[in-house]
């Protein structure tokens, strides 16, 4: 089976979030089952590649803006892999913006419709987020929320999944803008605005691609729900079938305790007491904060004030016991969050917040914290907490989406349900406890969440079963 697997960033050549990850740990995965995967990928000013990996394929013709345009494409593989990347040259595909996925969405096409007739076609195209949606359209797919489905020459041969993996950001685009790609605008569902009318990507895909999925069960069903917004709602609403959701994994080997270069202390399963005391201590002295035996509650991500739930982490530490606690904090985002860190980092000796992120200090944090925060408003899925299980770090976190999929009460961590202070202050309170009263108790919950299987064989065996419900493998 082949699969061309378009997506705005993949590690390592370039990394805005946790797409990136996913990008590149899924097709390396389904390559292990057999799966010819194939990432297509912007070739961004900053994209990370040497010039002696490149092999130049040559040029694809793009009409846009009513000019036609030559894009280059080279070839790569991911390092130690045998997972193809595609890298599309252009002007165009210099920046990370709006405008450059609409010029990107045409470049995949084109190559899939090229691959088709030199007779290295793709069995199946998968989309990832906004950035990727209107491939399915481009491609010829007919609209799945009517009713009466009429099956096309180019619908029944090309099978498309698109992957939710933040309907935070669903990129919404001014109409006008839209036009460039010479197509007619009565083939989208154009939403009434004051700049004239805009065009919802997400949308134009959850309407035409075969098969929508999404990063955790407990998400697919969250986002069948007005809250993320009409348009998206009402798309997935009138489709025939349901939102399928496959919880993402981690990579291993990338996240490993016993071989992580970037922690003072190396440790496994059998030493983690020993390795993470002095990761822990180490922490403290590079962060500021005293060295003490206090837990200590560490945070890395975003500071997104819509989701990442810091500002319950910043009422719960002016509402907790100051002395029975620790917190370490790194990320960057939203000013006036970050603001408000700074500020409590200035008042407070047992807060910390570190204004950026560093993978080396995220890896620190993982190992030396005690548990890690992650009360988010909504997480479709989460890396961080399976991460944090994989350094012998306890998650606490909010009950939704793929935390919720991923973190059992009591068991491999701590949860709370309603996105309130005094139920955060509550969840961490009962960790502070549970370590001060139940060291053993506290010891087995260290122990349990290091043997949790995150890996992505789980998931990727998912996705492969998707993959051949929609492109039956081929008899010889």
């Amino acid at each position: 089976m082949k699969v061309l697997f378009a997506t705005s960033e993949c590690v390592p050549f370039y990394k805005k979030g946790g797409l990136g990850d996913v990008s590149h740990s899924l097709p390396v995965a389904l390559s292990h089952l057999g799966v010819s995967t194939t990432i297509a990928l912007p070739y961004f000013e900053k994209v990370k590649v040497k010039r002696g990996d490149l092999i130049c394929l040559g040029p694809l013709a793009i009409d846009y803006a009513g000019k036609r345009e030559l894009v280059f494409v080279f070839l790569t593989h991911i390092p130690k892999t045998t997972v193809s990347v595609l890298l599309f040259r252009h002007p165009r595909l210099s920046s990370y913006d709006e405008s450059t996925f609409l010029f990107f969405c045409l470049c995949v096409s084109a190559w899939y419709r090229l691959s088709a007739l030199t007779g290295n076609g793709f069995d199946i195209v998968h989309c990832n987020d906004w950035h990727m949606a209107l491939i399915p359209l481009l491609l010829g797919e007919q609209d799945k929320t009517l009713k009466k489905q009429v099956k096309t020459l180019q619908s029944t041969a090309v099978k498309t999944v698109l992957t939710i993996h933040n309907l935070l950001y669903q990129g919404v685009v001014r109409a006008s803008t839209i036009r460039n790609m010479g197509l007619p605008m009565s083939i989208f569902e154009k939403i009434p605005s004051p700049e004239g009318g805009v065009i919802n990507l997400f949308r134009e895909g959850l309407e035409h691609a075969d098969v929508v999925s999404t990063v955790s069960p407990s998400y697919a069903k969250e986002i069948l729900t007005p809250e993320f917004g009409p348009h998206i709602y009402d798309a997935l609403r009138k489709r025939h079938d349901p939102v399928v959701g496959i919880l993402n994994g981690i990579d291993t080997d990338v996240w490993n305790p016993k071989t992580d270069e970037y922690l003072p202390k190396n440790y496994t399963k059998k030493s983690v007491t020993e390795g993470k005391a002095v990761n822990k201590e180490r922490l403290q002295k590079a962060v500021g904060l005293p060295v003490s035996d206090d837990l200590l509650f560490g945070f890395v991500g975003r500071i997104e004030p819509r989701q990442k739930g810091v500002d319950l982490i910043i009422k719960a530490v002016r509402q907790l016991p100051k002395k029975s606690f620790q917190v370490v904090l790194l990320g960057t985002g939203n000013i006036k969050q970050m603001k408000e860190l700074e500020h409590l980092d200035g008042q407070c000796t047992h807060i910390s917040y570190i204004e950026t992120f560093d993978e080396r200090l995220a890896r620190r944090i993982y190992a030396g914290s005690d548990v890690l925060l992650v009360p988010s408003k909504f997480e479709p899925c989460g890396l961080t907490q399976m991460i944090a299980m994989r350094y012998g770090t306890i998650p606490l976190v909010r009950r939704t989406g793929g935390l919720a999929d991923s973190v059992e009460d009591g068991e491999t961590g701590f949860v709370f349900d309603d996105y309130h202070v005094e139920d955060l202050c509550k969840i961490m309170w009962k960790a502070i406890t549970l370590r001060e009263d139940d060291p053993k108790k506290w010891q087995a919950m260290v122990t349990r969440v290091m043997q949790e299987d995150f890996s992505w064989k789980r998931s990727a065996r998912e996705y492969l079963e998707v993959y051949k419900k929609l492109a039956p493998p081929r008899r010889s």
